[in-house]
């Protein structure tokens, strides 16, 4: 529960950050705050409420410059009053129909280090929303430069953000949490990367290009018939699978962390290593080490269009699970499509030079530009 309470305050303040913008500067030169800290589980909420001391004494009449413990003392005999004007100022409802708030009776928790009262609160619901609503009147009326901080932590995400005077209420579209809806999301959301990441493919398919060949005294030959294709295709698939599987798996968890830039000009220099391993062979008939090296690459690729969706805070390895078996089967997809044409072209006398040699070079080329683009920051290669 701690950690979510940093991960939420965590995301609310670099929003506010976001948001605020010169008003940043402002709110430490004085300016005052709260925090809403709220966590949806089905048709029910609970949550925080940290008011700073000034505020919260501004809130039922009393002088907010008195600070510090002697002002904590002093609003005690009031908090009572302090609770029921929290309670009409906050209102939330589950798409439009209200959900009572109630603030607990128990004492508010002092933290005398910020100067900061926190109340907890709870609200149950008609129904699970699909978009909550949410709106403050805390202290505007009194103080029109107040800066209200919030978080909402569903199933899946954490949103948060900043109401102020002039902006009282905000709308969220809740993200439910389904087993089942998120396996089929993450399925896709995997497929779909593989299938529109160009760089992907073409490593896999400069890696299969010389599957149903030979090489024999520094000539390609054509492989005896389609079943040793298939094995040695199943040797690259099963290796890239592995490497890949192994570094989003530790990417995901945070053991395994490399810039972006540097991910995506590995991933383009092992395009050109698998395509120029066709033209110049340095590993021949080993495309399965090349697949199980660079995959390891792959992975940490896979691993940042991950962290790029919206995953569910209480099944995280279900997403990610999710996701590895939907970049497999659009990687199955991809080699169910291409092995018949590859095996049937091999038996030609040009698949060799022509097939697989000029297609090698232009992946190799492609990957040379992609190489420039993401090292210097280049426009190479023009975008569909």
């Amino acid at each position: 529960m701690r950690r979510r309470a940093l991960a939420a305050a965590a995301a609310t303040a670099v929003t506010a950050a976001l948001l605020l913008g010169a008003d940043a500067a402002a709110v430490a030169h004085g300016l005052h705050m709260s925090e809403l800290r709220l966590r949806l589980d089905g048709a029910r909420l609970d949550g925080e409420w940290a008011v700073q001391l000034p505020d919260a004494r501004l809130a039922v009449g009393l002088d907010p410059k008195l600070a510090g413990e002697p002002g904590r003392r002093d609003l005690a005999a009031r908090e009572a009053a302090l609770r029921a004007y929290l309670g009409s100022r906050l209102a939330l409802a589950a798409d439009g129909a209200p959900c009572p708030v109630v603030l607990q009776a128990a004492p508010a928790a002092w933290d005398g280090a910020q100067g900061l009262l926190t109340f907890r609160l709870a609200a149950a619901c008609p129904s699970e929303p699909l978009r909550l609503g949410l709106r403050t009147d805390l202290l505007f009326d009194l103080d029109a430069g107040h800066r209200a901080y919030f978080s909402v932590e569903d199933s899946r995400v954490t949103h948060a953000g900043l109401l102020r005077a002039d902006r009282r209420a905000v709308t969220l579209d809740v993200h439910r949490f389904r087993a089942g809806e998120v396996v089929s999301e993450f399925v896709r959301e995997g497929a779909r990367h593989i299938w529109g990441g160009l760089d992907h493919v073409l490593f896999l398919l400069a890696l299969l290009l010389p599957a149903p060949l030979v090489r024999q005294g520094g000539e390609w030959t054509r492989r005896a018939g389609l079943g040793p294709t298939a094995r040695e295709v199943l040797k690259v698939v099963t290796a890239f699978t592995a490497a890949h599987s192994v570094t989003l798996g530790l990417a995901f968890a945070g053991f395994l962390l490399l810039p972006a830039r540097t991910v995506e000009v590995a991933i383009a220099l092992s395009v050109f290593a698998a395509a120029w391993n066709n033209l110049r062979p340095f590993l021949p008939g080993r495309a399965w080490v090349m697949a199980l090296g660079f995959g390891l690459v792959h992975g940490l690729g896979f691993a940042g269009a991950l962290r790029n969706l919206a995953l569910p805070t209480r099944a995280r390895g279900l997403a990610l699970a999710s996701f590895n078996v939907g970049v497999e089967l659009g990687q199955l997809a991809i080699v169910a499509a291409v092995l018949p044409l590859l095996y049937l072209g091999s038996r030609r006398a040009f698949y060799a030079r022509l097939v697989m040699g000029a297609g090698s070079l232009a992946v190799a080329w492609l990957a040379v530009l992609w190489t420039l683009e993401r090292a210097f920051g280049l426009t190479l290669v023009p975008r569909l």
